[in-house]
């Protein structure tokens, strides 16, 4: 029996509910509570196909969280009990201003060979397993771990993805907005008053600094990261991500919450330079921060200058983005190290991380894609060498100049993308290479009606004047140096494969834009990062959805 009546609990919000006896038959086992409250204004979000987010969040598997909420306990324990010994590590070396700004700078991957070019986390991982998964669950959380009893790791989770799901960045400051403006959002992340009198609700929701802290302790312990992988390997189990041969990749640019500054500094060669950087700071309270122990540091690792056009410059973050074309899907998104980092030479390495991570991905793809960035000979060796895979470019001519000397009779000019074009402003069709005589071959294009235009254009006399089937043409190998003749990217083959690297900017839109913002609102890699996970980690639980 099912008994239904309506309150109103807020005159001034006109909030309604319902409280429901529930004498449904269940297991002896199970104990449910006899009352439980249906908010109207709950219903009608979990009916509203324009409320997915709360659909999701309301039917989220929580049990397929609880290994990482369980770890998230021990993290919080660790946290706390070693905050006091964070704050007074020093730095050895006691070092001025200027000597720790030259050395940040020498150690950024643009300056340093060496150094790697994503980023390459050190997540705190040597702590104690007091709290186990059977000790967990919604609105339980475990006793006492040195401080006041901790929020409910699955509310958190809520709060945070839910606030991506809904389209704005889960960033601590933005989800304690939601959480306190959206009362829906709070009870279904889990933060509820506990009796029927309690109108005040903002009590139940944490403050910034535990949302904070929260985020930070997800960051540091390598939890997002692991949330990441782990809803990436759910939708591959499930075969919701389908195999695919084709990989492609790209970067993108997310603008930094943070200044910088120009720094001086001598190049092997000894000729001084200049390069922007992130200002210093030291992670310390001290009263003279000028001249205490603590080590200098950049207030942004990560921050560079990224070109995006002649005299275009952004102060940002960098990600490099891989997903599966047809699908639209993306597998991974990871920081530059340094953002003003050649997007060339992402890509590589960040294939090797990710079929490091998925295995099982690596024996699908056969051709990896990408933008003229990674148009290099070596590259392309490089994938085929390690991976048997082989890379597709966009061209990048390289400064090549349209060739209007020396063309067969009849042709107006040759770009340097290897189209050729006649003197009647046709481009012609490209057909193909003889290897034997080293030259690729031309043919002129078909009209609507499916005859050469050749047979009606006024230059035909001087230029094919005994051609049945149009004009053909033959462009010596030594004219196109920077193409590679056995794979050219005029030929049909290469232009169907490249129409499919467009589809790693939806990726990003949805990424950057649909479940976030290109405006970070945190500063350091280790954030945009953890900003990064949580997008993916979004993207993902919805997909499943």
């Amino acid at each position: 029996m099912v008994v239904k009546f309506t309150k109103i609990v807020n005159s001034e919000l006109d909030w309604s509910l319902k409280i429901v006896l529930n004498f449904n038959t269940v297991a002896p086992h199970q104990q449910i509570p006899l009352i439980y409250v249906v908010n109207e204004d709950d219903e009608l979000l979990a009916n509203s196909p324009e409320a997915e987010w709360y659909q999701i969040l309301q039917n989220l598997p929580w049990e397929q969280y609880r290994s990482i909420g369980a770890d998230y306990y021990n993290a919080l324990y660790h946290f706390n009990k070693s905050s006091a010994d964070r704050q007074k590590d020093k730095n050895s070396l006691k070092e001025d201003k200027e000597t720790a700004t030259q050395r940040l700078l020498f150690n950024r991957a643009t300056m340093d060979e060496t150094a790697s070019v994503l980023l390459d986390e050190e997540f705190i991982t040597e702590i104690d397993s007091i709290v186990t998964e059977s000790m967990i669950a919604p609105g339980k959380t475990p006793d006492r771990l040195g401080g006041k009893k901790p929020k409910c790791f699955f509310a958190l989770f809520k709060s945070f993805i839910g606030a991506s799901l809904m389209g704005f960045e889960s960033t601590p400051e933005k989800v304690h907005l939601l959480l306190t403006s959206n009362l829906g959002f709070a009870r279904v992340c889990g933060f509820v008053p506990k009796g029927n009198n309690d109108q005040y609700w903002f009590k139940y929701v944490p403050s910034i600094r535990k949302l904070e802290q929260f985020d930070q302790i997800m960051t540091d312990y390598g939890l997002w990261d692991r949330l990441k992988i782990k809803e990436v390997i759910e939708n591959i189990q499930q075969g919701i991500i389908e195999e695919e041969k084709e990989l492609v990749g790209d970067t993108t640019h997310f603008y930094a919450y943070s200044g910088f500054e120009t720094v001086t500094y001598i190049n092997e060669k000894g000729k001084e330079q200049r390069k922007s950087q992130s200002k210093i700071t030291k992670n310390c309270h001290c009263e003279d921060r000028d001249n205490c122990e603590h080590p200098w540091q950049l207030a942004d690792d990560g921050a560079g200058t990224i070109v995006k056009a002649f005299n275009k410059y952004i102060w940002g973050h960098k990600a490099s983005i891989l997903g599966l074309p047809l699908q639209g899907i993306p597998l991974d998104a990871i920081a530059v190290a340094d953002a003003a980092t050649y997007d060339g030479e992402t890509f590589f390495p960040h294939v090797v991380r990710l079929f490091a991570q998925y295995p099982e991905i690596r024996s699908w793809i056969q051709t990896a894609i990408y933008d003229s960035a990674c148009d290099s000979q070596k590259l392309k060796d490089k994938f085929r060498d390690e991976f048997g895979i082989e890379l597709k470019a966009s061209l990048n001519p390289r400064r090549k100049k349209t060739v209007t000397e020396n063309l067969p009779r009849g042709m107006k000019k040759l770009t340097a993308y290897g189209n050729l074009v006649c003197n009647a402003d046709f481009e012609m069709d490209y057909k193909g290479a003889r290897y034997q005589t080293e030259k690729f071959i031309y043919q002129a294009p078909l009209d609507a009606n499916g005859t050469s235009v050749c047979d009606s254009c006024g230059q035909k006399q001087k230029c094919c004047p005994n051609a049945s089937n149009g004009r053909v043409a033959e462009v010596s190998f030594n004219m196109l140096p920077h193409i590679d003749s056995q794979d050219p990217p005029m030929a049909k083959r290469f232009k169907a494969i490249m129409t499919r690297r467009p589809s790693v900017e939806r990726m990003i839109k949805r990424l950057k834009c649909d479940l976030g913002d290109d405006r970070l609102k945190k500063r350091s890699n280790a954030s945009f990062q953890a900003y990064l996970d949580k997008t993916m980690i979004a993207f993902h639980i919805l997909l499943r959805n």
